[in-house]
């Protein structure tokens, strides 16, 4: 465990998490655990098993059960209104398919926080999933941290309606530091130089479905320029010597919704073998801070 005030930032992105999660595994092999890490969408869901020191799991999620029709397929808009299955991601595999260990996840000795998206607000609200009574409790926590407007429904937590944390705060770089850490180590899943363009159809059509909520329609309007102005920040903080970034250095070839198992080993190796080749850069950074 790390031992000073480090926040590990883990960003979304579908099935790109891959990459993410092949981080996550090298971390895991060295024993590099963080005592702070806030995370969205599918960056939530792939820290759990990290946080839970199941080596492998986030591998067979990603490259084995991505062949499992329900898990990501349009007959899933049918049968639960959502794109991803989202009964079969947050009930039927980390309960029965393939055990998530809860009491592990419980015992760590970390603090974690998930990002999501308040429906009547638009604002960024945090859970803590470990302090969850339930599995079912965290469950819905990380479903609805990855509930993308329009191809998924909203989720109810305690009588709110939440969509995916990536509307609001896409790099959640700022509750990081809101909540005391001076140094920051990040995982992105877009290569460097990526810039978020504005997406006049996917706002088109969120005035459309999702009408009720126009706080929500808001934050997607303005998204690209969120994201991007977490960009400026944290390459502003890279230079200051406070902020570490693990992101892919070869081109992306998968993109949200891919289900190409094969490319998805290659970018979870990918994330794997860079991770280990940056450790001697990341370790003199920690030997400087």
């Amino acid at each position: 465990m790390l031992d000073k005030k480090i926040g590990l930032i883990v960003e979304g992105g579908g099935m790109r998490g891959a990459y993410t999660g092949g981080v996550l595994e090298a971390f895991s092999d060295k024993k590099v655990y963080f005592p702070y890490i806030v995370a969205v969408s599918a960056g939530a869901n792939t820290s759990c098993s990290y946080i839970s020191n199941q080596k492998k799991r986030n591998n067979r999620l990603y490259t084995e059960w991505i062949t499992d029709k329900r898990f990501l397929h349009f007959t899933n808009i049918f049968k639960e209104g959502s794109y991803f299955g989202m009964n079969f991601l947050f009930d039927e595999l980390p309960h029965t398919l393939d055990p998530f260990d809860f009491e592990a996840f419980k015992k760590a000795d970390v603090t974690f926080k998930v990002g999501t998206t308040h429906c009547i607000t638009g604002k960024a609200i945090y859970f803590e999933p470990k302090k969850a009574s339930r599995h079912s409790d965290m469950n819905q926590i990380l479903r609805a941290s990855s509930s993308l407007p329009l191809i998924a429904k909203t989720v109810e937590i305690s009588g709110e309606h939440y969509l995916d944390g990536g509307i609001a705060d896409p790099i959640p770089i700022e509750k990081s530091i809101e909540d005391g850490n001076q140094y920051h180590v990040v995982i992105l899943t877009r290569n460097a130089g990526y810039q978020k363009t504005y997406s006049k159809t996917l706002h088109r059509l969120c005035k459309i479905y999702l009408r009720k909520y126009p706080h929500v329609i808001e934050k997607i309007r303005i998204r690209h320029e969120k994201y991007n102005d977490s960009l400026k920040k944290l390459y502003k903080l890279e230079k200051q010597g406070l902020v570490y970034i693990f992101r892919p250095q070869k081109p992306l070839l998968v993109d949200r919704f891919e289900k190409d198992s094969v490319r998805l080993k290659e970018l979870y190796a990918q994330g794997y073998d860079e991770t280990m080749e940056s450790l001697p850069s990341f370790n003199q950074w920690l030997n400087t801070i």
